[in-house]
């Protein structure tokens, strides 16, 4: 799941899909009304590629525990995300089984549900899936390409052209030369 694209800006809320970089700005396009707005540079802003959840052991991508719940509810949320904190706790243990619960905030798990009823919404995670499938045709398509290249050229078949006599007196470039006076600094 490529999530590069997709940020969370400071100070507003929501997430946002990059569509493009100014000089100054980026231009970053609202999941919920699809309101474009520039983000400044000293704005600070957070990629989901780059959130990754605590576990007990290494940390695991936002990606990653995305798919898994993705998975698990087939784009439908079954808790609400400012319902009961245990039932929020419990739904992201299916998705994260080892998560480490002293160093996940309840916010944090609230703020992860929000995203993925925003990210399900706007059909994000479902092109993930599509892109999936896509990526393993493409992946059979390039086969074929390679194959097709190492396979021996067949001669078409056509009628041939003799080719044309190359003339003997080639021309030369012609020198021209300068005068003192006509070059530069002197």
């Amino acid at each position: 799941m490529d999530l590069s694209k997709i940020i969370s800006i400071s100070g507003r809320s929501g997430l946002f899909r990059v569509v493009a970089q100014g000089r100054q700005a980026l231009i970053a396009e609202s999941l919920t009304d699809k309101k474009r707005i520039p983000v400044h540079s000293s704005v600070r802003v957070s990629s989901l590629d780059e959130v990754s959840m605590y576990t007990k052991g290494d940390d695991v991508p936002l990606s990653t525990v995305l798919g898994n719940l993705h998975a698990k509810e087939k784009g439908n949320l079954s808790v609400d995300p400012k319902g009961d904190l245990e039932a929020l706790y419990d739904k992201l243990g299916e998705a994260l089984p080892n998560y480490d619960r002293d160093r996940i905030y309840s916010s944090d798990v609230r703020k992860f549900f929000v995203w993925y009823q925003m990210l399900a919404a706007a059909g994000v995670l479902d092109e993930a899936k599509k892109g999936e499938k896509a990526g393993e045709g493409e992946e059979a398509k390039e086969e074929k390409k390679v194959k097709a290249a190492k396979a021996p050229a067949k001669a078409k078949a056509g009628p041939v052209k003799a080719a044309a006599p190359k003339s003997s007196g080639a021309s030369k470039a012609k020198t021209q030369t300068m005068h003192k006076g006509a070059q530069r600094g002197s």
